[in-house]
């Protein structure tokens, strides 16, 4: 049993000193973990300081507390996870080194170094190697046969997964026999990372499977989830009278003659496995999961609809070979690369999503699934694209750059902040959304679009621009898909199509069209909260082209100024930089050398939390809009502010999980200061169509009050073009007597007149009849008969608030 504050370093001594023997010293505690950093299970070092002798075991924490026993019902699948795994996860761009046991590893970690082992020297075969697929791996092993036998034992197991493996060299290193990385650190106490990396490695031929044609096949084919040998049975499929075989030099297919007697085998493709049958979950769709490996080792997947082999195949072997996989070029090769691929027997399944994002509770990316949905699932589609996801540099080099240079500048700090609140959005079901910064040019604002696109990729290709058809936007935000998308240079847009754009990208659906059948196709779905720049507002660009901007146009696309108001453009803060010009190029140099990793790290942790998250976030939306939203605001300002909301609630989610390094706030102060800003430019609290009915009614009589309108008392007065009548209150104040035509063709032009007649009555613009009814009946000079007119009173010429 455990106390409720038991730590597991006092859960080890307590362990320790029950189980051993006297005069053990416990040494130290490793904990394995799993991708996202929580711990799996625990081993414990002890040592006698008198004998040498070592006493290792594994700790686990079950219902009760802290136990000694196996770790293997906490495993992977696969095996036991590799040691500081979730550096592994994080640090994706660099070399691995594996030691032999923990504290070697603890002790290149030290230098920086992204170090991991699988446990002792017998420990090679039990554990999950697949986080290291396709990487570059150099294996120091201690000085003696178990540790030639434990690199050994490595190197098969990575080549398998097409890794690219050295040795390093350990007799070249001057230890003693047993001599490990400890010992060679204790000769070397001032040595670096770059020390280390300079060692001397083996040449050894049998390690690389492409010249070895006994080792393990670079991509091996697998049923039921086993990696095979280039010798398994399994590795030859039968075809008509003959027989594709897969093995190092890639697929091969062995036919017969008239005689019975085979002809010498026709090379198809380098190595190209068939590792699951496909399909979604109405059990449609059905395609198969392929895995090669290019040139430069790195592993590629693609789940392809079978539907694109009842062709000519040219679809398929186009993305292939676009991917680096070799492919013959005669005619009989290409045909038989289309029955490889559906005859190669597999028996494994994997579940397709034709979209990127959540997908229950997995979130897909171009790359991999994350989460446990139990069973893979992959992404399909029938046309390839240009995932926008890429990884260059560390969370930590993100965080100490690109993050920290954002510190004190709100629309810096909002905008990265924006990039992390796309991928909540489907939790609490919050609709599409964009964010505008508005401002001159040169005033920071494509900096702050870099900033942001720098948690998903490269800002160089992530960030796209607004010129684009409506066709190309649709698949811009499918492709973005519960994630954030960047447009810069609105102004760039077609003034006639910005505000259908602005709706479609938030509306989450695009155009119904038809199949070449005639029947309706499936319209393409997305959530997506979308991030804008330009120098002018939605609806300056499309008053160029004498439209005007709809409040539901400019409500999905939230419009504030990118001018922070401290003199210095879109900064406030310098961060210790001369000039904003100076700044702005510290953070797009930032951002090129260190982006897409803390994004997936960001994806990582709130798959892990997803439930209780619904409720941080609906508690965040709740004092975001009591601290923000104006008393009596209309419904669009509490529709806007919970956006922002979102977004303030994302930023302070990354920096509680380690990923900004901003302080607590940061992100909430930000966001309330864009809002802030968004609210000034939208003018009131009000619903904003019903002022922009106001104002169009207000500004018929300000324009044609003495020029279509007559003197009810007088004849003296012609007017061409008559609208109605004017008279004097009892207060002196002028009423306007309009005919009902003039009120709906022009009054209200382009406007629902029965709506805008409802707002009239309400707000005391115009005066109902005795008879409940809007209008009222009046004697007019000239018209022989009452008739009846609306009657507008002085109440319009108040103020707005």
């Amino acid at each position: 049993m455990r106390s409720a504050h038991e730590t597991p370093m006092a859960a080890a001594k307590r362990l320790a000193a029950a189980a051993m023997r006297e005069g053990f010293v416990p040494e130290a505690l490793h904990a394995y973990t799993d991708r996202d950093g929580n711990p799996v299970y625990w081993r414990i070092r002890a040592k006698n300081p008198t004998t040498g002798e070592k006493w290792i075991r594994p700790m686990k924490l079950n219902g009760v507390g802290y136990v000694l026993g196996e770790p293997r019902d906490l495993a992977h699948p696969n095996g036991k996870p590799l040691y500081r795994l979730h550096e592994i996860a994080t640090r994706r761009n660099e070399a691995v080194i594996v030691t032999e046991g923990e504290h070697k590893a603890d002790k290149l970690a030290a230098l920086g170094m992204l170090a991991t082992t699988s446990g002792a020297a017998d420990s090679a075969g039990t554990a999950d190697w697949q986080p290291l697929s396709g990487r570059a791996v150099r294996i120091w092993p201690d000085y003696d046969q178990a540790g030639e036998r434990y690199a050994e034992a490595v190197a098969a197991e990575l080549q398998s997964i097409g890794c690219a493996v050295t040795v390093l060299d350990v007799a070249t290193l001057g230890l003693h026999a047993k001599g490990d990385v400890v010992d060679w650190l204790v000769l070397h106490a001032e040595a670096t990372a770059a020390d280390v990396l300079a060692l001397p490695c083996q040449q050894r031929p049998e390690l690389h499977p492409s010249t070895n044609e006994e080792a393990i096949a670079i991509l091996p084919a697998r049923r039921s989830g086993k990696n095979l040998r280039a010798d398994d049975d399994i590795n030859t499929c039968k075809y008509g009278a003959g027989k594709f075989t897969l093995d190092t030099d890639g697929v091969l297919f062995t036919g017969v003659d008239h005689d019975g007697t085979e002809k010498p085998p026709q090379w198809i493709c380098s190595p190209l496995g068939v590792i699951a049958k496909t399909r979604d979950t109405k059990s449609g769709e059905w395609g198969r999961l392929l895995e090669w490996f290019d040139d430069d080792n790195v592993r590629h997947q693609w789940a392809m609809p079978l539907e694109l082999l009842e062709g000519d195949g040219t679809d398929v072997r186009r993305e292939l070979a676009r991917r680096g996989l070799h492919i013959e070029n005669s005619r009989a090769a290409r045909d038989r690369l289309a029955a490889y691929i559906k005859v190669w027997p597999v028996d494994m399944r994997a579940r397709c999503v034709d979209r990127l994002g959540w997908h229950g509770s997995v979130y897909s990316t171009p790359a991999e699934t994350i989460g446990d949905a139990g069973e893979q699932v992959v992404f399909q589609n029938a046309h390839a694209i240009e995932p926008a996801l890429a990884v260059k540099g560390t969370v930590d080099e993100w965080r100490d750059s690109v993050a920290a240079l954002a510190v004190g500048n709100t629309r810096l700090l909002f905008a990265i902040s924006v990039a992390f609140a796309g991928s909540l959005a489907d939790i609490v079901g919050e609709d599409s959304g964009g964010f505008h910064l508005r401002g001159k040019s040169s005033s920071g604002k494509s900096t702050a679009l870099k900033a942001a696109a720098s948690v998903w990729g490269d800002p160089a290709t992530y960030s796209r621009v607004w010129r684009a058809t409506t066709n190309g936007l649709e698949g811009l935000a499918a492709l973005h898909n519960d994630n954030l998308l960047i447009l810069d240079e609105l102004s760039q847009c077609d003034p006639k199509e910005a505000g259908e754009a602005a709706y479609l990208l938030a509306n989450g659906q695009g155009k119904a069209r038809a199949s070449r059948s005639g029947t309706a196709r499936a319209s393409q779905r997305w959530r997506v909260f979308f991030l804008s720049a330009g120098e002018e507002s939605l609806a300056a660009l499309m008053a160029r082209a004498g439209r005007g901007a709809s409040a539901g146009q400019e409500i999905r696309l939230a419009d504030f100024d990118a001018d922070a108001g401290a003199g210095m453009g879109a900064f406030e803060e310098l961060r210790g930089h001369l000039t904003p010009a100076a700044l702005a190029l510290a953070i797009k140099d930032a951002a090129a050398r260190h982006h897409g990793a803390v994004g997936l790290a960001w994806l990582r942790h709130i798959v892990q939390d997803r439930s209780p998250l619904a409720e941080v976030i609906a508690e965040g939306f709740r004092q975001f809009a009591f601290e923000v939203v104006p008393q009596g605001a209309a419904g669009q300002v509490e529709r806007v502010a919970r956006r922002f909301a979102l977004v303030a609630v994302a930023g302070e989610l990354a920096t509680h999980y380690g990923l900004t390094g901003w302080a607590k706030h940061d992100a909430e102060i930000a966001a309330k200061a864009c809002f802030a800003s968004w609210l000034e430019g939208f003018g009131s609290v009000g619903n904003r169509e019903e002022r922009d009915v106001l104002a169009q009614i207000r500004a018929f009589f300000e324009s044609h009050g003495a020029s279509r309108f007559e003197d009810v008392s007088t004849d003296d007065q012609r007017i061409l073009n008559r609208a109605g009548f004017y008279r004097c209150d009892g207060t002196g104040a002028r009423e306007f007597l309009v005919f009902p035509e003039a009120y709906k063709l022009e009054v209200c032009k382009g406007r629902d007149w029965k709506a805008a007649e409802r707002l009239l009555l309400a707000k005391g613009w115009i005066a109902p009849g005795g008879d409940g009814r809007p209008t009222q009946k009046q004697r007019l000079r000239g018209i022989g008969t009452p008739t009846r007119v609306y009657v507008f009173t002085a109440k319009m010429w108040e103020s707005d608030e």
